[in-house]
């Protein structure tokens, strides 16, 4: 934008390049776009998620890289381990944040647009921006709370069934936020409601308020 702040916008996590479903394609295509993006010199950048339907939770720390000059523990994993007790789990394991080696990275203010259109790896985004060491600020409406990969099994009837079996804790507390999704940390306007009525986009409005008070 006009004053410097850069505004990004990412719909989901996956399916960049129509021809290559690969995870190698996809990556290789969000990190040239970040590139264009994320660049030296940013006042602040908004990030849109309201609208993200998620996909690879391996892609998402990426955005998360580019947002940081120093390692962070965004989260930890588990999963149930015991058919018998849903309350028996592996060990958490942790998922790291490093910061990316290119040199189009920025440390400033972020304010990140979240709603109940924000799924899946759109939230571990999310909760992978809590722990960054520089400031950030979530803005909008509750995430989803649908975190977990999928363990798919195939029946004896040829039939395919799916369910969530892990959980993603904040790595201070071990909390989880399945089902109630992450809150905000300024409660704005529904996007969705906002966007039919065609009225004012509130979040967005607290968003640039928020980096702009930031930079100064």
């Amino acid at each position: 934008m006009p004053d410097g702040t850069g505004y990004l916008r990412i719909s989901g996590f996956g399916g960049y390049d129509g021809n290559s479903p690969t995870y190698a394609r996809n990556s290789a295509i969000l990190e040239q776009t970040l590139s264009q993006v994320i660049r030296p010199g940013l006042r602040g950048l908004v990030l849109d998620l309201r609208i993200n339907g998620g996909g690879s939770d391996a892609l998402a720390p990426q955005v998360a890289e580019r947002l940081t000059d120093r390692a962070y523990v965004a989260y930890a994993k588990r999963a149930r381990n015991d058919p018998t007790d849903p309350g028996r789990h592996t060990r958490p394991q942790p998922v790291r944040v490093q910061p990316t080696p290119d040199r189009f990275r920025s440390t400033g203010p972020v304010a990140v647009l979240t709603g109940g259109e924000t799924y899946s790896a759109g939230e571990t985004l999310t909760q992978a921006l809590i722990q960054r060491p520089a400031r950030t600020v979530r803005i909008g409406q509750n995430t989803q709370g649908v975190f977990s990969d999928v363990l798919e099994r195939i029946l004896p009837n040829g039939w395919t069934f799916g369910l969530p079996n892990e959980e993603y804790l904040t790595p201070s507390d071990g909390k989880t936020f399945d089902g109630e999704g992450i809150p905000p940390d300024i409660r704005a306007g529904n996007f969705v409601q906002e966007i039919a009525k065609g009225t004012h986009d509130s979040a967005f409005a607290q968003a640039l308020a928020v980096i702009r008070c930031q930079a100064e």
